[in-house]
Order: C-alpha cells, then structure tokens, then sequence
C-alpha cells in the first residue's frame, strides 16, 4: 500500500509503477487548483473580433453579460435624483468652488460628493469631469477633491499619490464632481472611522460577500451609483451634457473601467493604476472584495473589459515601478487594446502614459488629454 504524508503544503508519495519507491511531491495549495481552473476556461466572450459588425454584436454581449453577473439586469428601481446641496466653500487660491451635494441612486441610497466648480461663471456650458477615488485608507472623496484639512492621512495621501486630480480638473476650467464610493469616506459609517483601531479584515472584503449573497457585485453597485453621477452633471445648467469625461487612480481606476465600459456618455478616460489582467493582480495577488464581478472571468479578461471603451478616447497611465499592477501586465492588456482601437480605425484615440514611479497618479498627459477631446 502507498503511503501519503503531509508535510504543510506539500507532501510525498510513491510515484504511480515505480518500483524503488522514488517520492514525488505533492502540492496541496488551493493557489494550484486556481492557476488550472484559470489555464482550463475558455473565456468565450473575450475580444476576437475582425470586422466592425462583429465588434458591435461582440460589445453588446459582454456588456449585458457584465450586467447580468453583477446583479444589474434588471437594473436598480428607478427614482429622482433629489439633488441638494448641504455646503459650499470658495476656494480663492485654486479658483474654484467646493459644494457637498447628495443625490439618490436608487430609491434610499444617497451618495455624498464633492461638486467642484471655477469660481468665475462661464459665458457658455463647460465639460466636466467624473473624478473617481481608490482606497487610499477609506478616506474617499475629500482626497481625489484637494480636500487636505479633513484629516492628517488625506494630506499625505495627496501629496505622496498625486491624488488631488479633481481639484486639478477644476482649476483648469472643468466643472468635477468627485462621489463616495459604498463603505468609502462618509458612505463608511459602520464599517470604519478614523478613530477606530486596526482591523483584521477589509471592509471591501465584508460588503461584498455580503452583496455577493443577495445577488449583486460590490464594484456593480459602485458603478450603478458612479453613472448616476454623470446624470447628476448631466442634469445641470453649467455642464455641457455632451462633453463628460472619467478618471480615477487604482479602484479609481476599476471604477472608471467599469463605467466608461458600460457608459457611451463618458467620452474621454483616464484609467490610472489598473489596467492589467485579472490573472497577474487577482489570481496571482491579494485584492479586494469590491473589485471584481463574480464569475466574470469565466467569460473574459480584464482587458477584454476594457477595450469596451474603444473607440472612444482612452488614455491609460502605468508606472514603471507599480508592484501592485506590474508593468509587464500592463503592456501584455494594452496591446489587446491596440488591435481594437485598430480595428475600429482609432488608433490616434488610445494614449499611453508610462512614468518612472510606483502605484500613483502621473498627470503628465492627463490634463492636456480631456482638453484635447473635451474642449477641442
């Protein structure tokens, strides 16, 4: 009889026919059963298209099909937006005005944001910009807003990831507005404050097991409540409804995928610190419980996901020294990028922003890329 022993995470046992009892090790890792099942699936809906007809039915397939995983088919109950504004401050150092306004996403969730605006008014409708936040602690929007006096840890968050973009966006003529993601900055409120001691798990994680459970992504909501935010600015007097663009930084930057994918309306995006393939930073890596689309990889890949944007404008930042998005990965996603914008024949359209740094925002293209399909 052949004996098996264990030995943590590997063992030995007699190897099948061999007579002198030579041991071969075994691998007991659930890493192992993952790397098979990802190598295994076929991934129908992954981009194979070769003409523009194939493309279209191909994008409305993936589409729907990320709807239907994420919970959103049907989608949310409709509502008003039942906007209000609760506080307002000038800024007469950048030039722009800061508002905290709520609006409803579907009927009793309110998401709170900042609306960032110049404080000169303009003489027509200006564009405007979606201005997504990461993790950054769960500090949320008052990071991505410039909005350095709500805590000690937002004005280092700002200074070491470049993270004040929305305020950037603002003071170069855009009107921004700048949402809390769920279980993130003022939409934490039972998960996290910034007096609680450390703890041993990711709220991320606990909210989207628990969506997980009724049926919904965790990252699907988010963007349910990230487009009505561009229905948000689409709704008001100052902001050209045509020219709406999208940007964020690491779950920012998953945020942004997910609503320029799903969303005609964004018409120029900047995905910072995300573009990869869910093989080398989810498979291969730790991530979070509200950045992924259960069962999604089944049908396709990150950038498969991505290239849902073409042909509309996309610029992609990646840094030479991101560990948690390496640079490799980022290239392998891109160059499926490529033969879609190719296809389409909008290669001038897709923008590559490859900066010597770690996991931030670059900026370097960014601004003149949004006046370019924005304000052109």
């Amino acid at each position: 009889m052949t004996m098996t022993r264990a030995t943590g995470t590997t063992g030995t046992a007699g190897t099948s026919g061999d007579p002198t009892g030579t041991t071969t090790p075994i691998d007991y890792s659930f890493q192992r059963w993952v790397e098979r099942a990802y190598r295994r699936q076929v991934r129908p809906l992954r981009f194979q298209a070769e003409t523009v007809e194939a493309w279209r039915t191909w994008q409305g397939q993936l589409r729907e099909k990320i709807l239907e995983l994420s919970g959103l088919l049907p989608p949310p109950e409709p509502c008003d937006l039942s906007p209000r504004v609760t506080e307002r401050k000038e800024l007469p150092e950048h030039g722009v005005v800061r508002e905290k306004v709520v609006y409803q996403s579907e009927p009793e969730v309110w998401v709170p944001a900042y609306l960032l605006r110049p404080m000169q008014p303009a003489a027509a409708r200006l564009p405007a910009v979606l201005a997504l936040h990461g993790h950054g602690g769960r500090w949320g929007k008052g990071q991505v807003a410039g909005a350095a006096e709500e805590h000690e840890t937002v004005r280092r968050n700002i200074a070491h990831y470049h993270y004040d973009y929305g305020l950037q966006f603002a003071r170069r003529g855009y009107v921004v507005l700048c949402p809390d993601a769920r279980v993130f900055g003022e939409r934490a409120a039972g998960w996290w404050s910034p007096d609680d001691p450390p703890r041993g798990y990711d709220p991320c994680d606990r909210a989207g097991n628990k969506a997980a459970l009724l049926g919904f992504a965790l990252i699907g909501l988010t963007t349910w409540d990230d487009r009505r935010g561009i229905d948000y600015l689409q709704s008001r007097p100052d902001v050209d409804p045509e020219r709406i663009g999208v940007a964020g930084l690491s779950l920012g930057g998953t945020r942004t995928t997910y609503v320029a994918a799903l969303d005609d309306r964004a018409r120029a995006t900047v995905i910072s610190g995300y573009l990869s393939t869910f093989e080398q930073y989810a498979l291969d890596k730790q991530f979070c419980g509200g950045q992924y689309v259960p069962g999604l990889l089944r049908w396709a890949e990150q950038p498969d996901v991505t290239a849902l944007i073409a042909p509309r404008p996309l610029l992609v930042e990646a840094g030479l020294r991101d560990t948690t998005f390496p640079i490799e990965a980022s290239r392998e996603a891109h160059r499926m990028l490529e033969r879609a914008y190719r296809l389409l024949g909008a290669e001038d359209r897709l923008w590559r922003d490859e900066f010597d740094d770690e996991h931030v925002w670059s900026g370097r293209l960014a601004y003149d890329f949004m006046d370019r399909y924005l304000k052109a």
